[in-house]
């Protein structure tokens, strides 16, 4: 008699890990100063909040997922995500590259279309918020987020060839 082995299947995303997604979208907006970027970009939730829709890929694969959601100035993105040992979601691709398309995290316009749709219908959709003017508490908490999930803020960023890669632990 042989063993049958069983493909190990895709881990679902919990609600908690969603929401680390989430915050590390706005986290990062905040950390760049990206927030007056948004200006008529989404829906205004509210004075001086736009809201955007954010696509997830509802299952880990090897512990990575997949994010899809529109980064101002650079325009929509897809980008790979992994969780720290602290359980916050680390976004591959730095938003200073400019997401080329010889990335594997990149502008969506660089795709074919009918994939994007594709992504968007099978992927959970969720929302992000950001504020037009965060309070300074909320900017620098997201920087210190930042520090922990890639070793450095944007707002106190090494030169890039000093940086490295977002750590994996």
């Amino acid at each position: 008699m042989g063993f049958t082995q069983k493909a190990a299947v895709p881990a679902t995303l919990s609600r908690v890990q969603i929401q680390a997604v989430i915050l590390a979208v706005e986290d990062e907006v905040y950390d760049f100063s990206y927030q007056k970027e948004f200006y008529e970009v989404g829906r205004e939730a509210g004075p001086g909040v736009t809201r955007l829709p954010l696509y997830i890929q509802p299952r880990l694969k090897d512990g990575e997922g997949a994010v899809i959601y529109k980064l101002m100035p650079h325009g929509e993105v897809i980008r790979n995500f992994h969780f720290n040992k602290d359980g916050l979601a680390i976004l591959e691709g730095a938003p200073d590259s400019g997401f080329p398309p010889t990335h594997p995290n990149i502008l969506t316009l660089y795709m074919d279309d009918d994939e994007v749709c594709r992504l968007k219908h099978e992927w959970e959709r969720e929302y992000f918020e950001i504020l037009d003017a965060p309070a300074a508490e909320r900017v620098s908490e997201a920087g210190e987020r930042q520090k922990k999930r890639v070793g450095y803020s944007a707002r106190e960023a090494p030169p890039k060839d000093m940086r490295k890669s977002p750590p994996r632990n």
